[in-house]
């Protein structure tokens, strides 16, 4: 009796640190994440991005479960990629539509858009004809910089879904209250962004100083300055002249007529 209740008590002991089916074969099934989803750059692969809420994808699963029971026989890895929990890898391999399969050889990516029959997708791999597939672009290649930067946008974006979420859900905010939140929360980053970036160009192109313009004064010698001061002096002396000149002009000019007039005057007495 005693024997049995220690038994009893070994198995439960074990059952409580290895879950149930610990001697079973392990799932050849790999879940790709965002930890560890730069593992697929290296070997040949075929990761299919699905979503648990997806009628497609979980029609799907049973089909891709089958392929990835053969993994070891085309010599291959199957992953799996959940896009609700892993959003930057959505955004980081462009992920448009569920389910997405890739197919990745030695950090080349290809998309599949065969028929998502077994045995088609058997074929893909061991006819290897994902070598008739153009691969990505270095642009939209998943190891870039720029879809990293699409990536990390993806799980800003699901953070604040889920951030919006919790106050309608939990703390029972309406909408308009959240967007209220939203729009003073843009703005303030905004205000810090464009803050930091002047910054940063006034720390990496400083301006330079540029000294007022000035007028250069230079010291006149005398003789110079009274040369200066006499042509500013008008010269009243030839001005006078030309008004008396002017008024002789103008008396003549009377004086003949009435001489004219006084002549004919002579003539006619």
């Amino acid at each position: 009796m005693a024997s049995w209740l220690f038994s009893l008590l070994v198995l439960a002991v074990l059952g409580e640190h290895f879950p149930v089916g610990f001697a079973s074969k392990s799932d050849p099934l790999i879940k790709v994440t965002d930890d560890n989803w730069k593992m697929v750059l290296e070997g040949e692969w075929m990761v299919e991005f699905m979503a648990p809420w997806c009628p497609a994808c979980r029609s799907f699963q049973s089909t891709w479960q089958s392929l990835a029971e053969w993994s070891k026989d085309l010599d291959i890895n199957v992953g799996l990629v959940d896009v609700t929990e892993n959003p930057g890898l959505s955004g980081r391999f462009l992920v448009t539509s569920l389910p997405t399969v890739l197919h990745i050889k030695d950090g080349e990516f290809r998309t599949y858009t065969g028929p998502r029959k077994e045995s088609d997708l058997l074929s893909f791999v061991d006819d290897k004809k994902w070598k008739d597939i153009e691969p990505v672009s270095s642009w939209t290649h998943p190891n870039s910089f720029q879809m990293g930067a699409v990536g990390f946008f993806f799980k800003v974006a699901m953070f604040i879904r889920s951030f919006y979420n919790m106050m309608t859900s939990e703390y029972g905010i309406p909408e308009w209250g959240c967007y209220i939140i939203f729009a003073i929360f843009t703005i303030i980053v905004g205000l810090l962004l464009g803050l930091i970036f002047v910054l940063c160009c006034d720390w990496l192109f400083p301006p330079k100083y540029v000294p007022a313009y000035t007028i250069p004064i230079t010291k006149k010698v005398q003789g110079e300055e009274e040369r200066d001061d006499e042509s500013d002096v008008i010269d009243d002396t030839a001005q006078e002249q030309g008004d008396s000149q002017k008024e002789d002009t103008s008396v003549r000019r009377r004086q003949k007529p009435n001489q004219e007039a006084a002549g004919e005057e002579t003539n006619s007495s």
